[in-house]
């Protein structure tokens, strides 16, 4: 008779399905100084039952990829040999042995060789990236395993001054709205300690909350209904799936029961809804994932704290990460629009964060309310 091995500690024991949005994506990373667009990647040790399940022996590296409609993974190397697996679409390959690359190619590069990819306006490429030794290549995204061509970042940073002047202003808009809106009540209240110390205060944050995440759900569904472009509407099913039930997962986590009756909160979710049906795709990409997903990030960062650490938290520590990825959406789309357009986009901007700022401006008063 044949004994079963014993499992590891933490290792799977049962056959476990991951679905690829669970893995959690990075869109770019800092070397030298300099930030580097990487489209999608999704390392297959970010996810635990993935990790637990890798094997350390020879430490094999796992990571999806993806570029789609112009985006650029410029020229670079890695100290190990990585192999790319073409699985759907078309995308060039260049570096050394520029060439264009199709469904069910396989590209084996050697230590230290330039490779880079592109796709050009309207292609998708999605790859599957291996290698045999050592970390992943994006694994620890503060030292990923990568050095990038100096010349082929020059003639990047080129490009980007001669196309993407106003979509730099719109950025640095939104930076500077995004770092007054941390200044607003809510915020202050998540510093000040009162939500974790305070029980009372604490349920009434997230019941009002909840009215937020309930219209954020919404928002989603209504802006997947009318999209018509099909590059965005792939973009916007997987960020779809990707926050699906999230509203209860905060209700059912936290226990939410109250009811909030606030007509102003009630009125400033809902103006995020209609927008959906009336901004066009450049607008939207400016609300939803500018403005909006920038929001979440620095919310999910202050307020990651106000609990113990348990399940309940999962909903605060998931926006914390997520909503960082969430927030580069629709950025190449930005990149390709004549300057013409970034006034509306501008104002697009200004009037979303100053929504967000009365959302949680509201939120703040539910809570102060309940002493």
């Amino acid at each position: 008779m044949t004994t079963p091995a014993t499992a590891a500690p933490g290792a799977l024991t049962a056959v476990t399905t991951v679905h690829r949005a669970d893995i959690r994506a990075i869109t770019s990373v800092t070397v030298g100084g300099r930030t580097h667009e990487l489209g999608q990647q999704r390392d297959f040790r970010r996810h635990p039952a993935l990790s637990a399940f890798l094997p350390d022996a020879g430490r094999p590296s796992f990571a999806w990829v993806r570029l789609r409609d112009g985006e650029e993974l410029a020229v670079h190397s890695h100290p190990t040999s990585s192999m790319i697996l073409v699985c759907r679409g078309t995308v060039r390959l260049l570096g050394d042995g520029e060439r264009p690359l199709t469904e069910g190619d396989v590209v084996c590069v050697p230590p230290g060789r330039l490779h880079g990819f592109r796709t050009g306006p309207g292609e998708e490429f999605h790859g599957l990236s291996v290698q045999f030794e050592g970390s992943g290549l994006y694994e620890d995204e503060g030292a990923p395993r990568v050095s990038f061509d100096p010349a082929a970042a020059g003639a990047a940073d080129g490009a980007a001054l001669a196309q993407g002047g106003p979509l730099a202003d719109l950025e640095r808009l939104n930076d500077e709205l995004a770092g007054r809106h941390t200044r607003n009540s809510l915020f202050t209240l998540l510093r000040s300690g009162r939500l974790r110390d305070d029980p009372q205060a604490r349920a009434r944050f997230v019941a009002a909350l909840y009215v937020w995440s309930s219209h954020f759900q919404r928002m989603l569904y209504a802006r997947q209904a009318v999209c018509v472009d099909p590059l965005l509407e792939r973009d916007y099913e997987e960020h779809l799936g990707e926050e699906y039930g999230h509203d209860r997962m905060l209700r059912d986590a936290h226990g939410v029961t109250a009811e909030v009756d606030d007509p102003v909160l009630e009125a400033a979710c809902t103006w995020f809804v209609a927008q959906m049906f009336q901004l066009d795709e450049a607008q939207k990409v400016v609300l939803v994932h500018m403005v909006v997903e920038t929001s979440g990030r620095l919310f999910g960062e202050a307020a990651a704290g106000i609990h113990a650490p348990n399940a309940a938290d999962d909903f605060f520590t998931l926006h914390a990460a997520a909503d960082d990825d969430h927030s580069r959406i629709g950025r190449h789309r930005l990149a390709a629009l004549p300057p013409s357009e970034f006034p509306r986009l501008r104002a697009t901007c200004r009037r979303a964060w100053s929504q967000m700022d009365l959302i949680h401006e509201r939120i703040a008063a539910w809570i102060r309310e309940g002493r």
